[in-house]
């Protein structure tokens, strides 16, 4: 018993290390020798829980991939939702690690990467089934694509968010540049952007063009 839980606690410490120098360094130029060090632990003891680097970054997906989940489901429900970013703009330090690994783990072009970021849209498909279920969201022509579009919108403002942050006159992607662009992103879910449906009817007539034109 003794012996599993000083286990648990020891992968627990390497994987929380793993994921803050994945976070800050990148995935290809961290080292197993360098999670070691930064856990305390002897790279053979890496490799003891985790067989490879690999396995290591699996484990580190699963982990953010989990708290993300809980949080992304969370999003369809307002009270929810409300205690999730008062949490996140009174402690961001909290969420630091995390926000960094997903940033990197989005810009990695690899299997894993890939993985990663349809994770987070099949995530992002069940809040909105979630929401609409519970009333909070409308029907959705295409839900799946629409998940794509809010995760890569999502994704795309923290890839970005130093630029972003620069363009609203911050020095750095915190709860300052998050408070500015908070009101505008509900007031676009919320409320259309374009006045009426000619818009929307000109995509579609576009794309059923497009669609009988690849069938011929």
């Amino acid at each position: 018993m003794r012996s599993d839980i000083e286990d648990f606690t020891t992968s627990s410490k390497i994987r929380d290390a793993a994921i803050e120098l994945f976070g800050r360094n990148g995935f290809a130029q961290t080292t197993i020798r360098d999670i070691a060090s930064a856990a305390n632990v002897s790279p053979g003891l890496v490799i003891h829980h985790f067989a490879s680097k690999a396995g290591l970054r699996e484990a580190c997906d699963r982990r953010v991939l989990g708290i993300s989940s809980q949080l992304t489901v969370e999003k369809a429900d307002v009270d929810a939702l409300q205690k999730m970013m008062g949490e996140y703009l009174s402690h961001p330090e909290k969420y630091r690690a995390e926000t960094a690994y997903i940033r990197q783990a989005i810009i990695d072009e690899s299997a894993l990467g890939d993985a990663f970021f349809g994770a987070l849209v099949s995530m992002t498909e069940d809040m909105l089934d979630a929401g609409i279920k519970g009333g909070s969201i409308r029907e959705l022509e295409d839900p799946r694509a629409t998940a794509v579009v809010l995760a890569s919108n999502s994704m795309g403002m923290l890839v970005l968010g130093r630029h972003v942050a620069r363009s609203l006159g911050h020095d750095a992607y915190g709860v300052d540049t998050i408070n500015r662009i908070g009101i505008p992103t509900m007031d676009l879910y919320t409320h259309p952007l374009y006045t009426d449906e000619r818009f929307l009817n000109a995509a579609r007539a576009v794309i059923a063009i497009s669609d009988k034109s690849r069938e011929r």
